[in-house]
């Protein structure tokens, strides 16, 4: 027989679909790595078959997602892509293992890889968290960042880089075969790197819809870097599955992406942006008149608008936000739900779904949900997100972590 876990005396958010949903007096039961069964109020258990946890009165909510990572990038990362991608194997190894348990236990049970600065970092991470060796997430892998020669990226040695269509399919290939499932393409600019503007569009149709084609062949499925509206449309059109940024949206992008609504999902990296803007980075020598020249401002302004107008327009938004900055630190994912709420006019709940339900159709699991069937990824939390957003962000609050109906993560100093 399956273990048999009862979370008991908690507070349910199910994250069911329901903007108006607050959590609820319940029970949840857990057999093997499987949510069986949901109760308002006490479920009727024997307690002598079952494992009973007393949450006490905290709210269960399933295990958030963030579908824009860098596990490559060490706890103490400050913009030092090339150091990283150099560093000796083995001391970043234990960096990246240090960052995967960072995110779970931020509550985080499922991470979209969006490139490594070593080839093999997304990969070997997640084999080692299956065989139980280090703690961490879920993760969706990804492999090193793909660009177009002469496009951003191409001259620094930390991307890989197509010249054209066949190239590109190649490149997708072997990557697929080392166990990559998130193949991460540039297909614009960046404009805080001088001479790469945002509106920049790399890459074209054609090259677009073979790596995807390729991807699907696979199993995998495509993310791009798109900043501009130009690259945003591209990829709607070609069939990616998930666009970074879509910072600068116009009428023929929105209406690309509409016509995707069914299977397609945006990945703002919002409090990215903010964070730039307002002098979060002025301390690790990214000055205003830096950012001034980035045209930043301009683009926060844009994102802004462009997310109202997705929301207004279905589009599915999945939280993720390039965090690992020294002002956007690892450990503060959640900063990304709460601009959603502050600036996009989201309600706390919608914020909660980009980071749960939203998630689960990007990546083919059955999770995201706390109900009958789904996986039993949940984080224990003291207090109520649908009141406050903020307090996914206070370590203390995280009173446990669960995956595959283990508890992975523990907090201390709540449960001694």
């Amino acid at each position: 027989m399956a273990a048999r876990t009862l979370l008991a005396n908690a507070q349910v958010l199910a994250c069911s679909g329901d903007h108006a949903e607050r959590p609820v007096d319940g029970d949840i039961l857990i057999e093997g790595n499987r949510i069986a069964a949901v109760s308002r109020g006490r479920l009727a258990i024997d307690g002598a078959s079952v494992r009973v946890v007393d949450v006490r009165g905290a709210t269960v909510l399933p295990g958030l997602c963030d579908a824009h990572t860098h596990i490559s990038w060490p706890l103490d990362f400050v913009f030092d892509h090339g150091g990283v991608a150099s560093s000796p194997v083995a001391a970043h190894a234990l960096d990246v293992a240090a960052v995967a348990r960072t995110f779970l236990e931020s509550g985080y049970t499922l991470i979209v890889g969006a490139g490594v600065l070593q080839p093999g970092d997304d990969v070997l991470a997640k084999d080692a968290i299956e065989r139980g060796l280090i703690r961490g997430p879920r993760i969706v892998p990804s492999g090193l960042m793909i660009t177009e020669r002469g496009a951003l990226g191409a001259d620094d040695g930390l991307m890989e880089v197509a010249a054209d269509a066949q190239g590109l399919r190649a490149l997708v290939a072997r990557q697929c075969d080392a166990g990559v499932r998130a193949i991460k393409m540039f297909i614009s600019g960046d404009s805080i790197v001088p001479g790469f503007p945002s509106s920049d569009t790399y890459m074209d149709d054609d090259m677009v819809c073979c790596a995807v084609e390729e991807a699907d062949r696979h199993g995998a499925f495509v993310t791009v870097h798109a900043r501009g509206s130009a690259s945003v449309a591209m990829a709607a059109r070609a069939g990616v599955r998930l666009i970074h940024h879509a910072c600068f949206l116009d009428d023929e992008a929105i209406s690309a992406l509409e016509s995707r609504r069914d299977d397609v999902w945006v990945c703002p990296g919002l409090h990215y942006l903010y964070a730039m803007v307002n002098g979060h980075a002025e301390p690790w020598g990214v000055t205003p008149e830096q950012v001034d020249a980035s045209g930043y401002r301009e683009e926060f302004r844009a994102q802004v608008d462009g997310l109202r107008k997705l929301r207004a327009a279905g589009i599915r938004i999945v939280a993720g936000g390039d965090f690992g900055h020294q002002w956007t630190r690892h450990g503060t994912y959640a900063a990304e739900l709460a601009r959603y709420v502050e600036l996009v006019d989201m309600t706390p709940v919608e914020a909660l779904h980009t980071a749960t339900r939203n998630a689960a159709p990007l990546v083919g699991l059955d999770v995201g949900e706390i109900r009958a069937g789904a996986l039993a990824d949940m984080l224990v939390l003291d207090g109520d997100p649908t009141a406050d957003i903020t307090v996914l962000q206070d370590p203390a609050r995280r009173h446990a972590v669960i995956k595959d109906g283990a508890f992975e993560y523990v907090n201390p100093g709540v449960y001694p």
